[in-house]
């Protein structure tokens, strides 16, 4: 018996918030019906500057629902877009199309000339001017009252174009200083490396005057910090060579060098040179030095009578001259 006075209970419950949730939806449209249109921000707003002069679109919102199909078609037409010679512009409107977006319409400018698919452009660095009538309404009958003017000035091109080439350059400098500075720091620590492979301990432990094993100690852990610094800048550290044995390539020398074998040692002469080896050159100059003593030992011989004779005959003579004087 309780369990059913509680089940009736429950749906009685469920009942009465039913019927409160509808009577709150119907006092809704009464309420919105009441109230006024109001004007709530647009975008780009008013006074705003560096508005592309490309696909230009003016987002405008409103507190009250002014989208409806029942009043849309005149509200399509209750804007006015001129230039800053007050010539008017074309446009398109659009309504919101999400749920929420019944307050929301999007102002698109079409400026001539425009072909098709390419849309036209606004004049550079001028300010142009929509005007929202007083005359839209909301579904629920209320008017927007005044008009409201939007202003905002499109973009200088040529001074957007010069500050992205401004910016540009700066960047690609600084690319190349980046680039320049890593590379350095590689450069840097490679040939540290280097140094680092070839330090001798011996010779460092004689320069800072300690231990061979301070100085290893020394040179480990400097190995250590260029090897961290290796790793940051993406660097390698150079493999030690191998020193190869020369025996390998003395072995294939041997190998590949041909052999004669004779039967024993021939004068070069046989082969058709005229080179005189050492044996026979040596032969010939004593040959030449023995003949050139015997004809000197001669010649003194023979040249050491002859002079006596000759003195001889001087003195014969000379006794016979004075002999004659007298």
């Amino acid at each position: 018996m309780g369990k059913k006075i509680i089940s009736s209970a429950g749906i009685i419950s469920v009942v009465c918030i039913v019927m409160m949730a509808l009577a709150f939806g119907l006092a809704a449209p009464a309420f919105a019906a009441d109230g006024t249109l109001n004007f709530i921000k647009s975008t780009p707003n008013s006074g705003d500057t560096n508005v592309p002069i490309e696909n230009v679109g003016v987002k405008l919102f409103f507190d009250n629902n002014v989208t409806d199909y029942s009043v849309w078609a005149a509200n399509a037409k209750a804007f006015t877009l001129t230039d800053p010679d007050g010539n008017k512009v074309e446009y398109d409107a659009y309504p919101g199309q999400k749920p929420g977006e019944e307050g929301y319409i999007l102002v698109i400018a079409r400026p001539e000339p425009a072909r098709e698919g390419y849309p036209g452009q606004l004049t550079q660095s001028a300010v142009y001017t929509l005007t929202v009538s007083g005359e839209l309404m909301a579904v629920s009958g209320a008017r927007l009252g005044e008009d409201v003017r939007i202003s905002f000035e499109t973009m200088d091109m040529a001074a957007n174009s010069r500050l992205s080439m401004i910016v540009m350059v700066i960047m690609m400098v600084g690319a190349v200083l980046v680039m320049y500075l890593m590379n350095y720091r590689k450069m840097k620590a490679e040939a540290e490396a280097a140094a680092l492979m070839k330090a001798n301990p011996y010779r460092l432990a004689k320069d800072k005057s300690i231990s061979v094993d301070e100085a290893k100690a020394l040179i480990e852990k400097a190995k250590e910090r260029n090897q961290k610094q290796l790793d940051k800048v993406g660097g390698k550290a150079p493999v030690a060579e191998e020193k190869k044995s020369l025996a390998p390539r003395l072995e294939a020398k041997k190998k590949d060098k041909k052999t004669h074998k004779v039967k024993g040692p021939r004068p070069v002469s046989e082969g058709g040179s005229r080179f005189k080896t050492g044996r026979k050159g040596e032969k010939s100059r004593k040959a030449r030095a023995e003949a050139a003593r015997k004809a000197a030992a001669s010649g003194q011989r023979g040249g050491g009578s002859g002079a006596k004779k000759s003195t001889k005959g001087k003195g014969r003579n000379k006794g016979k001259g004075k002999g004659r004087r007298r």
